[in-house]
């Protein structure tokens, strides 16, 4: 019985460990020869998927001829 105790409370401690770890987000633009690269320190994944975000806009001082802008990001370890 106490084989089965200890086992259930390793199990339940493990379970409310979080995994926390280090993200890296890279970004390329277009028009941009370099991408950005930005560390995501202590964080689960959910939260750096949220903060890497690939976007789309237009550049409104450029006039009527303006291209959208696209920032393509990928999520690493």
């Amino acid at each position: 019985m106490k084989k089965i105790t200890l086992i259930a409370i390793v199990f339940t401690a493990a379970s409310l460990v979080s995994c926390k770890k280090d993200y890296t987000c890279t970004c390329t633009t277009t028009g941009v020869a370099t991408p950005t690269v930005t560390k995501i320190v202590g964080v689960k994944k959910s939260a750096a998927k949220v903060n890497c975000v690939s976007t789309t806009r237009t550049n409104t001082t450029a006039g009527a001829n303006s291209t959208p802008e696209v920032q393509t990001c990928t999520l690493s370890n």
